[in-house]
């Protein structure tokens, strides 16, 4: 046999298997291709709509609801650029999960948490409360005795502000009554509230209550030390009345206080007088306070005794009032006889005694009394 026919006889099996293999092979490295191709596009779809949806954010004016940070990155591990107070107004420039990417009024940039941020509603809503009690003397004072939820509407339902802790001072302004919801509803609501332990700092104990049916929570219009103006549950809270004045009616509810004038001792200095309110205890009066008393202080006997009196179905706020050059106070009380309108009265000290100076009809304001 012919050496070259040999060898033409034994490459021919190479040759076909190799035709074979590129036979197989060339699809698949064509399959490979197109899939790169998707991936590639895919990747490129979900990018566009990753942009499109970013560019869906737009830039508006925003306000810290409470204290926090301005963070560097969108992360709370990163580096801190400065601590924002409460109620700095900020440029919300981007949203990045969690967080804002904000400017504030001194050209810094940085993140903050979105929960901590409110929009325009926050906004005109914090800047009608500061105004709501602009001229308005405080009523009373005190502070909160356990941590107490701060919120700038009244009402378990209303959103929480801040968890205010123990021990936080606060001015009392006015005092506002809620119903409180069915009580097979509220059992619901406790359910709710005791799996999240932010929401759950109110003592919801029975305040006032006129049925079995209906039931009130009351709370108190306060500022705190550092300006903002918010509602806390009464119970939450404890008055801090001038100690003397503070056990002068043992058997009633202080409600609030109001220095009118000042009597000098020449061995005490000068002395407030205060026109306080009161109301039962343990009792739906149906107003705010149900008894006045001037407590003046007395230079001969050294202590403060009760000079005048005045029964009437009260509503806070306790206001300022001046006749002809000398001091008094403006109350307002629910109308006998009529429930839409309130009685302005205003008293002023003539002569060493309290004298009624005007009276007239106003209408009722008042939520719910």
């Amino acid at each position: 046999m012919p050496i070259g026919q040999g060898e033409n006889r034994t490459s021919r099996p190479g040759l076909y298997y190799l035709i074979v293999l590129l036979a197989i092979c060339w699809p698949l490295a064509t399959a490979c291709q197109e899939v790169e191709t998707l991936k590639r596009e895919l990747l490129k779809t979900v990018q566009t709509k990753i942009l499109k949806k970013k560019s869906l954010f737009t830039p508006r004016d925003g306000m810290t609801m409470r204290p926090c940070s301005l963070y560097h990155t969108a992360n709370p591990n990163s580096e801190v650029i400065r601590k924002l107070p409460a109620e700095t107004p900020v440029h919300l420039i981007d949203r990045v999960g969690e967080y804002y990417r904000a400017r504030t009024r001194d050209g810094r940039e940085g993140y903050v948490e979105q929960k901590v941020v409110g929009g325009e509603e926050i906004i005109l809503r914090t800047h009608e409360l500061r105004k709501s009690i602009e001229g308005m003397p405080p009523q009373a004072e005190g502070v909160t005795k356990t941590k107490a939820n701060f919120r700038l509407s009244p009402g378990r339902e209303q959103e929480v502000i801040e968890i205010l802790p123990p021990g936080k001072k606060l001015e009392v302004y006015e005092r506002v009554v809620t119903v409180r919801r069915h009580a097979q509803f509220e059992k619901t609501a406790t359910r709710g509230r005791a799996s999240n332990e932010n929401s759950s700092t109110e003592d919801f104990s029975p305040v006032e209550e006129t049925s079995d049916d209906v039931k009130k929570d009351v709370w108190y219009k306060v500022k705190i030390e550092d300006g903002r103006v918010g509602y806390i549950y009464t119970h939450n809270m404890k008055l801090t009345p001038p100690e003397d004045i503070g056990r002068a009616v043992p058997f009633m509810r202080m409600v609030a206080w109001r220095s009118v004038n000042v009597t000098d001792d020449p061995d005490h200095g000068a002395k407030n007088n205060y026109v306080v309110a009161y109301a039962p205890i343990g009792k739906d009066a149906g107003c705010d306070y149900t008894r006045l008393y001037l407590m003046n202080w007395s230079p001969r006997i050294k202590r403060r005794s009760i000079t005048w009196q005045l029964r009437l179905s009260g509503v806070l706020p306790i206001t300022n009032y001046h006749y002809e050059g000398k001091p008094g106070f403006s109350v307002r009380y629910l109308h006998p006889s009529k429930k839409d309108k309130l009685v302005l009265a205003s008293f002023a000290f003539v002569k060493g005694n309290i004298t009624k100076v005007s009276e007239e009809e106003i209408p009722n304001t008042s939520e719910i009394h």
